[in-house]
């Protein structure tokens, strides 16, 4: 059993104008870029990860592949992180496809929603061979 003063310090709330911890890893090959979030995703960090899709967008790739299984958290100024990639790479012909969301990512996409306007994917269908003309 664990002592009641880890429990008390683990559900502590960070104060308001803390940042929450994202990680974001960039993974680049000839066909598609792709962006894997670690950590918490909100209103403190939806800049860092609008430069990280800004900076993997420079190399052109015709699918950019944000992986979501590492985010255990995001919030509505995130997921317009999401809505903004989308509406940009589609003005630009090219895909953005979503994989890897958590139960409570997922709940929040389709709340809002936004699980019938992003493209959602399974990592196993990314893994594989499959045609990528269909994620766009």
């Amino acid at each position: 059993m664990f002592p009641v003063t880890a429990v008390i310090a683990s559900t502590e709330a960070r104060p308001m104008n803390a940042s929450a911890y994202l990680a974001i890893i960039t993974e680049l090959d000839g066909q598609r870029s792709m962006l894997r979030l670690q950590g918490e995703l909100d209103v403190s960090n939806r800049e860092r990860l609008r430069r990280a899709i800004s900076s993997a967008l420079e190399r052109h790739p015709p699918i950019l592949v944000v992986d979501l299984s590492g985010l255990s958290f995001t919030d509505c100024a995130g997921v317009s992180v999401l809505v903004w990639a989308h509406k940009r790479l589609a003005g630009q012909g090219r895909g953005l496809v979503i994989t890897g969301t958590r139960p409570i990512v997922r709940r929040l996409l389709r709340l809002t929603d936004l699980d019938t306007y992003l493209h959602l994917s399974s990592p196993e269908a990314l893994n594989g061979d499959p045609d990528e003309s269909a994620y766009i």
